[in-house]
Formats: C-alpha cells, sequence, structure tokens
C-alpha cells in the first residue's frame, strides 16, 4: 500500500519544493518592490507637494492680476472721464469760435 502510494508522495514532494523555491523567491523580491514602493509614495508625495506650490503661485498670479486689472479699470474709468470733459471744452470752444467769427463779420 505504502509502495502505491510512492508516486503521489514524491509528486507533493515536488511541488513542496517548487513552492518552497517560489516563496524563496518572492522572498527575495520583497524588498526590492519594498523598495520601489517607497520610492514611488516619495515621488507622489513630492508630485503632490509641487502641484500645491503651483497651485498657490496660481492663486497668487491670479490676485495679483486681478488688483492689477481692478487699477487698470479705474484709471480707464479717469481717462473716459477726462475724455468726456475735454469733448465738453471742445464743444464749448467751439461755440466760442462760432461766436467770435459771427461778431467779427
Amino acid at each position: 500500500r505504502l509502495t502505491g502510494q510512492q508516486p503521489e508522495i514524491n509528486r507533493l514532494m515536488q511541488r513542496k519544493s517548487a513552492v518552497d523555491e517560489e516563496n524563496a523567491r518572492l522572498k527575495n523580491e520583497f524588498p526590492n518592490l519594498n523598495q520601489k514602493f517607497k520610492d514611488k509614495s516619495q515621488e507622489l508625495k513630492d508630485t503632490e507637494e509641487c502641484a500645491q506650490k503651483k497651485e498657490e503661485q496660481n492663486r497668487l498670479v491670479i490676485k495679483n492680476l486681478e488688483e492689477e486689472n481692478k487699477g487698470l479699470n479705474i484709471c480707464c474709468a479717469d481717462l473716459l472721464s477726462d475724455l468726456e470733459k475735454l469733448r465738453k471744452q471742445k464743444v464749448q470752444w467751439k461755440k466760442e469760435k462760432y461766436g467770435n467769427v459771427t461778431r467779427i463779420e
């Protein structure tokens, strides 16, 4: 009976040996994979920090541009006001010129 089970025992021993080899290979591979994981985790952390810095810089640039735009809008409003005053002054001078020309004639 034992002799009849010997091939099964041999097959199981070969399988155990193969599993042991695979386990040894995986144990040897684990430190490398663990280091790669740590490296990728640090890379991700660095990338996230860089993205946060870029976002903060972008917010600052937008804020500065909005402030500059506000100043330019005020300047444009002042220039439009000055232009309107000059147009009114031009109309007034034309009236005075016409009045003077009429008196001279």
